[in-house]
């Protein structure tokens, strides 16, 4: 038996729960699949707190659809009930040599959004416990603040089940294929045959083995996340006393902390994580990831670094130029490749539904998605900066 509906989603995490959610509650039939059962701890969508920010160093374009997510996020927290948001304001500290301050003043002026700029001694004076060095400054974002992953993902699957969707869970696909008569698309899992007019793949980290045949220079990077209790002036890090706070501590070399929300400091480096196969990532912790990270705070945030309470491990899918995909598949116009990704994308998860539900019923979106089309991941240039022992892939 063949089950029909308007589109099939594929992953239900961060970029899919959203998307589900906007497209059945545009009054499409939606029927959406996950390997596991979501908001869970084996893709990019969990560790209990996430950062949002609108002054945005990896580029002034993703400005307007940061500052649509925000509305989202409010609109979904209200019709929920539940706080998936809380604005702190939040610091971007860099070495004045590096490009990461930079970037966020350009985004700034572009878009005229108000931050602050301090000095090192602002910095001390304004938070005693950070002890940035005299290469760094630091900028403000008064809109910086944090989100919740797993009650803002669970938010999205309840609404899009109260709209409709069939959500199956623990039900992994295991093929896709054109729908060459009808111009749709077949999928096929445990359960059986399943028919749409359209497929949005949003699968994270597994999205380049599903699509495999286009040899998507995209990687897989294992991250270790650390919770930490300070060793001194606890009170000054919760949030009402302060934000989020990302270092650049050497140029290319960043970590970053969020506030104690209850469960201890979450802290841990960005990027330059080993590469790793989704289904074979090491999840054990060792010392070593632990004194890497230490080094750090040591250096920087001496009073955080006290107990460990808990750690965990994620991943980030990469490109070569750290931007999205978002686009068609280039040989198939109703399939959508959907990966907001390399690090920075679950802010984007609330927008991202609407953006995914207007490119299925329009065909295009009201934002400028130049950026993150799939051609330029298929130039020789990116294929060469993704060597295929680094691809999570078969090279078939």
């Amino acid at each position: 038996m063949t089950t029909t509906a308007d589109v099939i989603v594929v992953g239900l995490g961060a970029h899919g729960s959203s998307a589900a959610s906007h497209l059945a509650r545009r009054g499409l039939k939606v029927i959406g699949f996950d390997t596991h059962c979501p908001p869970h701890t084996f893709g990019s969508s969990h560790g209990g707190t996430r950062i949002i920010r609108q002054s945005y160093s990896e580029g002034p374009f993703y400005v307007p659809i940061m500052l649509r997510a925000y509305e989202l996020w409010e609109d979904l927290q209200e019709r929920s009930g539940v706080e998936l948001m809380r604005i702190t304001g939040g610091l971007s500290i860099g070495d004045t040599r590096g490009k990461g301050t930079a970037g966020i003043r350009a985004s700034a002026a572009e878009h005229d959004l108000p931050i602050d700029i301090l000095t090192p001694e602002q910095i001390h004076e304004r938070y005693p416990v950070l002890h940035p060095n005299e290469h760094m400054e630091a900028t403000f974002d008064p809109r910086a603040g944090g989100l919740f992953p797993e009650p803002a993902v669970q938010a999205h699957l309840d609404e899009a089940v109260n709209a409709g969707a069939d959500l199956r869970f623990d039900e992994p696909v295991t093929s896709w294929r054109p729908d060459r008569e009808g111009g749709g698309v077949q999928v096929e899992t445990k359960s059986g045959t399943f028919e749409a007019k359209q497929l949005v793949f949003t699968a994270g980290a597994w999205l380049p083995e599903l699509v495999s045949k286009l040899k998507l220079p995209m990687w897989i990077e294992r991250q270790v996340l650390f919770w930490l209790e300070p060793k001194a002036n606890a009170d000054a890090f919760k949030p009402e006393n302060m934000g989020n706070h990302g270092w650049e501590y050497d140029p290319g070399y960043n970590f970053y902390a969020q506030p104690d929300y209850g469960e201890g400091v979450k802290v841990a480096l960005h990027h330059n994580g080993r590469s790793s196969h989704p289904d074979s990532l090491d999840r054990v912790v060792t010392a070593e990831d632990e004194n890497a990270l230490r080094k750090q705070i040591e250096r920087y945030i001496p009073d955080l670094n006290g107990k460990l309470l808990n750690s965990a491990v994620c991943m980030y899918t990469d490109t070569p130029d750290l931007h999205f995909l978002i686009d068609f598949h280039p040989g198939h116009k109703n399939i959508l490749l959907v990966s907001p990704c390399s690090g920075h994308g679950f802010k984007f998860s609330a927008v991202m539904g609407e953006i995914v539900a207007d490119m299925v019923t329009e065909g295009k979106s009201k934002f400028d998605l130049s950026n993150f089309g799939v051609e330029r991941l298929l130039s020789e240039e990116s294929q060469a900066a993704c060597p295929p022992e680094r691809r999570p892939y078969a090279t078939v």
